[in-house]
């Protein structure tokens, strides 16, 4: 086994790689997700979108409504990103990721940036709510949705219930990889490898499936705070590891992987056409009022799930393979979407802040345009802010700290 840092064309014509590459394109996927939950929820607070007994406003307002798609494209590019280190391990027979850095590196990530948030409306928005240790320790340690007498969060926290299931996932991942390499390694054959990954994941999928039902049962009511725990979006994530499985196996063993992903790396803009018309049809609802965002039937939620589960599936697939065509590249690889995605973590954290901010509540009324403009413009500063300052700064002290390597060494067998 040589190792290397580089990875010139001559040497990836004569090797297998197990480097943790960097995919220019999923960052910018993940700008384009936290623009769409932005938008949801801007939609949402502005009126466009059906609730209760108000109607949505016309198409734009259906189809803003259902951009709350993009929340299982968050969970789908963790389960990519994250697992991929540990399936190139698998199929290429190497050495298994070391999990203290792993840790380190998601907490330096994800924590810092987040606890910001919550000093900042614990000590603003929430400031007269707050009675006790308790409501302030909940979102810090990310119990939030935990408990189920009662929805406190905090005002400008709402959507923070996502991450919560993010991390933990981050605390299972390591747990679900050992199985998958203990199942997967019994073949000696890269590409019957990835096929038992894949086979590995599906009790995952079922098991997101299972739950989903049990959250729309109508003994819960309406938004049970169950509908946010982590099982129901365990299928998002074993997809994104699906992905990351046929990815590594498309660098260790081209010649081995699945029909689906060949007609992926082949067919690429028919994977974003397929999953326009999957957003179509949910857009105008099989099963259920178009534009509303009001507790779906059992029947609507789960044709909901199917629908979203194949949407974050195709959108993703493409940004995964070895090397995406140049539609694929100038789509997401563009300076805008690229600065999107680098922020798109503060994005994420500071939009639902911003509107409170700006309005005091989030009842749907109002202008969209207005409240938009103002919730792009000042989420987009906080976010620069949060990730130049706080983000950045953050993630080179695992390398400070002695906890983990900011860059990975690069394995490569010889065929």
């Amino acid at each position: 086994m040589a190792i290397t840092t580089t990875r010139s064309p001559e040497a990836v014509s004569s090797t297998r790689s197990t480097q943790r590459r960097f995919f220019p394109e999923l960052e910018g996927m993940r700008g384009l997700a936290a623009m769409g939950v932005l938008c949801t929820h801007v939609a949402f607070s502005s009126g466009m979108v059906g609730f209760m007994d108000k109607e949505p406003n016309g198409f734009l307002g259906v189809m803003l409504q259902q951009l709350h798609v993009s929340l299982p494209i968050f969970f789908v590019l963790s389960g990519m990103l994250l697992y991929r280190p540990f399936a190139l391990a698998t199929i290429a027979g190497t050495r298994k990721p070391e999990i203290k850095p792993y840790f380190w590196r998601r907490a330096l990530r994800t924590l810092p940036a987040y606890w910001v948030l919550v000093a900042v409306t614990m000590l603003t928005l929430n400031r007269e709510a707050v009675h006790g240790v308790w409501q302030v320790l909940r979102p810090v340690l990310l119990l939030q949705v935990y408990q189920i007498d009662s929805r406190l969060v905090g005002e400008g926290l709402e959507q923070t219930w996502t991450l919560a299931t993010e991390v933990a996932f981050y605390a299972a991942l390591p747990l679900l990889a050992w199985a998958l390499d203990r199942f997967a390694r019994k073949a000696a054959d890269p590409g019957v490898r990835v096929r038992r990954i894949l086979w590995g994941l599906s009790p995952l999928v079922v098991i997101g499936f299972v739950y989903a039902a049990y959250t729309f049962l109508p003994s819960l009511g309406l938004y049970p705070i169950q509908n946010e725990w982590p099982p129901k979006w365990l299928g998002f994530i074993a997809v994104g590891m699906g992905l990351a499985a046929l990815s590594a196996g498309a660098d260790v063993a081209p010649d081995r992987v699945p029909a689906f992903y060949r007609f992926v790396q082949n067919k690429p803009v028919w994977c974003w056409v397929l999953a326009a018309g999957v957003y179509l049809l949910a857009c105008v609802r099989p099963i259920g009022e178009p534009g509303h965002a009001d507790y779906p039937s059992m029947a609507g939620g789960m044709t909901e799930q199917f629908l979203y589960t194949l949407f974050g599936l195709l959108l993703v697939a493409p940004v995964t393979v070895p090397n995406p065509s140049r539609a694929i590249v100038a789509a997401m690889s563009n300076p805008v979407m690229r600065f999107l995605g680098r922020i798109s973590y503060g994005l994420y954290l500071w939009h639902i802040a911003i509107i409170y901010f700006w309005r005091g509540d989030l009842m749907p009324r109002g202008s969209f345009p207005e409240l938009f403009a103002v919730t792009l413009g000042g989420s987009i500063v906080l976010a620069t802010a949060s990730f130049y300052l706080v983000e950045s700064p953050a993630m080179k002290l695992r390398e400070r700290l002695g906890k983990a390597s900011a860059k990975p060494s690069v394995e490569t067998i010889t065929k």
